[in-house]
């Protein structure tokens, strides 16, 4: 597996920690995996794909942001989803947004599930264990109760689907 690419793999767990603890992803992390791409990109001499994987991010940008207008997912989440895009490229486009819909659909089973069994979403009966057993002091709030519904941490989701496609482009599975 190529550096740029492991490199990008860290920032896109980072990316899914920092949205299960804040419910957003931040900017930087998006630019970050976006420019990793595009170096590797270039550093491997893959000139002429940039434009074909620039018109993948640039699309589920565009279809991003509409989906977003309409409330439906974060801006980070649609920011996290057009720099993946570019790493799956035209060959991978169509298994990383099905991976994408088929992890937040088992992930959004999961939270309901969980939440109408114990009445706390699952990531933070796994956080109060890893807090209170492991590192012995009280977990922080992942996220208060509202009026407003919980939200998903689609961006978990989304690093799921992204470590799928790097698995797949680097020969692993």
């Amino acid at each position: 597996m190529p550096f740029p690419m492991m490199l990008a793999g860290g920032l896109v767990l980072i990316a899914a920690f920092w949205d299960i603890f804040s419910r957003r992803i931040p900017n930087l992390l998006s630019v970050l995996i976006a420019l990793l791409y595009l170096g590797q990109a270039a550093y491997m001499g893959q000139w002429a794909d940039i434009p074909w994987h620039l018109l993948c991010g640039a699309g589920v940008l565009a279809v991003g942001i509409v989906i977003f207008s309409l409330g439906w997912l974060g801006g980070g989440d649609v920011k996290l989803l057009a720099a993946l895009a570019l790493w799956a490229g035209p060959k991978y486009i169509a298994y990383f947004l099905a991976m994408t819909c088929l992890c937040g659909g088992i992930l959004a089973i999961i939270f309901v599930v969980t939440v109408y069994i114990s009445k706390k979403p699952i990531i933070w009966l796994g956080v109060d264990w890893l807090f209170l057993h492991v590192l012995r002091r009280p977990a922080p709030r992942i996220q208060e109760r509202t009026s407003k519904q919980m939200q998903l941490p689609y961006g978990v989701a989304i690093a799921a689907a992204g470590f799928a496609v790097f698995a797949q482009a680097a020969n692993l599975i």
